[in-house]
């Protein structure tokens, strides 16, 4: 059995807002649902580990004793993740309102305060024992990330560091270049697909990784290594939102990764966990293993994949 998994990012409650279309410049849209979720990607990414019993155990900031702290508190119970958040009466609990409109587009409004300070100050002794990390690099964290990428070297541990959709800036580059064991994971849109494999082998070559993963929504994912260029099809499915599905797809990824599958399986299990994260409704539980199997073995895959 693979050992500890440990996920660091920022945590904060999520309200997702669907909109039939975003307004002009001084005007409205009306906001046609609201429904709460989690943020950033890592506590997703672990909730997917531990449904598929993995241990996993989430590095972040203090949250909170009001209400979003509670609504988060709710949420990493129910999903069974464990986390060294602590709660405390003078912190305000962060939180990001994420806005989609019926076209797909998503846009974001981070209120994180206090957050860059708290996550450079966060304990990172569980690396040490742990058997695999995963590192959201995002441009508002960076100082608290490359600080734990260098933490993960000095453990010697495998590495996926997730840039989601943030450019690899040179701080980030300096300290995963030459680092063993690294998967660098990011995200375009689906009509910018068809640039993933340049994109990728700029990533390639600009960090050194084994594998360079880019998700592209229904347009698939591609990966690229030294030697070899895959792309995964997405699966077919009914799309209710798509917040955090590169996260379960990270989780995915991740299982396959800890128990020595060939990338093309890894890939196609964690295009599953991500295609499920999207079908099924915010409330609803993190996928099984048995449940994502079923999926690779019965869904029909689009037909263009993003290579």
């Amino acid at each position: 059995m693979p050992g500890l998994v440990v996920c660091f990012s920022y945590l904060a409650a999520a309200e997702l807002w669907q909109v039939p279309r975003f307004p002009s410049a001084n005007h409205g849209a009306e906001v046609l649902s609201v429904e709460r979720s989690i943020a950033a990607d890592a506590p997703m990414a672990a909730a997917v580990l531990a449904a598929l019993d993995m241990p996993a155990l989430l590095l972040a900031n203090e949250i909170g004793n009001d209400q979003k702290g509670s609504q988060v508190r709710a949420w990493l119970q129910r999903y069974r993740v464990d986390s060294t958040t602590r709660v405390t009466t003078n912190t305000t609990t962060p939180q990001i309102v994420v806005v989609a409109d019926n076209d797909g587009t998503r846009t974001w409004f981070p209120h994180l305060p206090g957050v860059s300070t708290a996550l450079v100050a966060v304990e990172l002794s569980p690396l040490s024992s742990a058997s695999f990390a995963y590192v959201d690099c995002y441009q508002l964290i960076e100082a608290a990330a490359v600080r734990v990428v260098q933490a993960a070297r000095s453990a010697d541990i495998p590495l996926l560091v997730n840039l989601g959709g943030s450019p690899l800036s040179s701080a980030i580059i300096a300290a995963v270049r030459g680092y063993p064991r690294l998967i660098v994971q990011t995200s375009t849109d689906d009509a910018e697909s068809a640039h993933a494999p340049r994109a990728a082998h700029e990533i390639l070559e600009a960090t050194g990784a084994v594998w360079v993963v880019i998700t592209a929504g229904a347009a698939g994912v591609v990966a690229l290594s030294e030697s070899q260029q895959l792309a995964s099809p997405a699966f077919r499915i009914r799309v209710r939102h798509t917040h955090c599905a590169g996260a379960a797809f990270s989780g995915g990824l991740i299982y396959g990764l800890l128990h020595a599958w060939p990338m093309e399986d890894c890939l196609t299990l964690a295009c599953a966990s991500g295609a499920l994260r999207c079908e099924r409704a915010h409330h609803e539980p993190m996928p099984t293993l048995a449940e994502l199997h079923a999926v690779v073995g019965s869904r029909e895959r689009l037909i263009l994949p993003a290579a």
